[in-house]
């Protein structure tokens, strides 16, 4: 278990102690017992496994917490990344976990949630609640997304964490509903990548999550409303996206910058002269 500098994150090997008790926790779910599986949850997650019998797990115990070290300091060494560490809330802790080679395996991708989440009578959903925060991150999935869940850590740390419905395609091609806070999240992500003139995504959800130039993200966002509408939400109350707008200014790829430039082309012919937030009535005309 390593603290990371002087930002509230500690960086917690406990995978074998997490695979010991996950039958427990299912069985405590599955019986309706909410309240202790969380507490069980709550444990596991803030327990090393530097304390199961004869250090058994000692090597890659070092090795898992040297190498997420070793890419928070890439992180902090862009100033979009010490940024996003530096706001979050220093009476809260990051927990950083390892996921298993079968978590992996199911879905090559990070997760965020609450540590103390709140609870969802019936469902395994873990993500709404605030203040603690657990990452299930493996060092293999890079960090630029150890960066874009760090940006959900600062938002659950500030109890901000509140997604509204972006319009994405899902797997079977159908209109289905996102999350404004991935879309935070990813716009930061590409942010803190073109401060490091690094590949940019289009968006965070497939099949527009390919690499892409800053023009034609631009152009993704100009024909998706609800991505500017998200953009303006974020400046208007979001602390974060409005440092960026404010800090970054010379960096290639920042919508939050340019926002203006982007709502008035998108307008143009159109009789009104500003869009609403995501989240806010129809503009009547």
């Amino acid at each position: 278990m390593r603290n990371f500098g002087t930002y509230p994150i500690t960086v917690n090997y406990n995978l074998h102690t997490r695979l010991r008790y996950q039958h427990n926790e299912d069985d405590l779910h599955r019986a309706g017992r909410y309240v202790e599986e969380k507490q069980l949850d709550i444990k596991v997650n803030t327990s090393s496994d530097a304390t199961i019998e004869n250090n058994l797990w000692n090597q890659e115990l070092t090795e898992y917490e040297q190498a997420v070290c070793n890419m928070l300091r890439k992180v902090e060494g862009n100033p979009v990344g010490r940024m996003v560490l530096g706001l979050i809330n220093k009476q809260t802790t990051v927990w950083i976990i390892p996921k298993s080679d079968a978590e992996l395996k199911a879905d090559f991708s990070a997760q965020t949630w609450p540590l103390n989440y709140d609870i969802q009578p019936g469902s395994v959903a873990r993500g709404v609640g605030s203040g603690d925060t657990v990452i299930l991150f493996d060092p293999k999935l890079g960090d630029d997304t150890l960066f874009h869940e760090l940006v959900h850590a600062y938002r659950y740390s500030h109890k901000k964490f509140n997604p509204i419905c972006i319009d994405i395609i899902n797997r079977y091609g159908n209109l289905d509903c996102g999350s404004s806070e991935e879309f935070l999240a990813h716009q930061m992500e590409n942010i803190y990548m073109s401060q490091a003139n690094r590949p940019l995504t289009t968006d965070y959800y497939p099949p527009d999550n390919g690499t892409a130039t800053k023009d034609e993200i631009y152009d993704f966002l100009l024909q998706h409303v609800d991505r500017m509408e998200a953009l303006k939400y974020f400046l208007r109350h979001e602390y974060l996206a409005m440092l960026a707008a404010h800090t970054f200014t010379n960096t290639a790829y920042n919508p939050f910058r340019d926002y203006g430039t982007l709502e008035a082309k998108l307008l143009q012919g159109f009789s009104i002269s500003t869009l609403p937030e995501l989240g806010a009535p129809p503009v009547q005309h």
